[in-house]
């Protein structure tokens, strides 16, 4: 018996071979902070020879679940069903089972809420979906979309499996950016409510409760976020009133 791989083994090795050095060099990009969601799913939807979609299911403590990612079109529809029914291989792998694996849509009873209309809507019938190893209280699932039924085997779903961990530094990464963003604004905001409050308390001779209660009133009178209004008082030197906005409407 020949030891040399049949062709189509030998092409398949070749592909993934390339996959997993493209892999290679975007970890080597972590550690300049660039790992990129978007390209791991990517690559990952390239390697396993049977999908035709890739995406990333992130669920946050307290908030809906959210595709951060995927590679195609047929993803974002067939995920935004899952979230709408509260169920699905999506949801269940990421919040309570570490890999999922559905080979027809059309003949599942574990989703009665998602399976038919994901048939109906999208033609999707094949799907496996793998946790993603978070650290805290997020979860994620790494996920595979196809439209025949049947269409992963063993070695789709164990390279499928591969990319997990590197889906998971990459979803961290993109919290990680998150959350240094929304500290930058937060920060923003502080600075520019700290400055309006030192030009109320110098021109009305008030305390510094007082002139934050009278930004939070006419932020609520106004409808219009309170770092808005202090970053007008900030550059006008007043607080804006309703005539304000009522003469900036009919100048329009």
């Amino acid at each position: 018996m020949s030891d040399t791989p049949a062709t189509g083994d030998s092409a398949l090795m070749r592909r993934l071979g390339g996959q997993f050095e493209e892999l290679t060099h975007l970890l080597s990009q972590s550690h300049s902070g660039t790992l990129d969601p978007d390209r791991i799913v990517h690559v990952a939807g390239q390697a396993v020879a049977h999908s035709e979609d890739c995406a990333l299911t992130l669920i946050e403590a307290r908030r809906r679940p959210r595709t951060i990612s995927s590679a195609g079109e047929i993803s974002p529809r067939v995920d935004e069903l899952q979230y709408e029914a509260g169920e699905g291989p999506c949801l269940e792998a990421s919040e309570t089972a570490d890999f999922v694996h559905v080979d027809d849509l059309a003949h599942e009873p574990r989703w009665p809420g998602f399976a038919d209309r994901c048939v109906r809507d999208t033609g999707v019938r094949s799907m496996f979906s793998v946790r993603l190893p978070l650290s805290g209280s997020d979860t994620a699932a790494l996920n595979f979309y196809a439209r025949s039924p049947g269409a992963f085997d063993d070695l789709d779903i164990g390279v499928g499996a591969i990319f997990a961990p590197f889906a998971a530094l990459a979803v961290q990464a993109a919290l990680h950016q998150q959350q240094t963003t929304n500290l930058e604004t937060a920060l923003q905001s502080s600075r520019q409510i700290g400055t309006a409050i030192g030009i109320l308390m110098a021109r009305e001779l008030m305390t510094a409760d007082q002139a934050f209660a009278q930004l939070t009133s006419a932020s609520q009178h106004l409808n219009r976020k309170l770092r808005d209004i202090a970053d007008e008082v900030a550059t006008t030197g007043e607080l804006p009133t309703a005539a304000d906005r009522s003469r900036r409407r009919d100048a329009r």
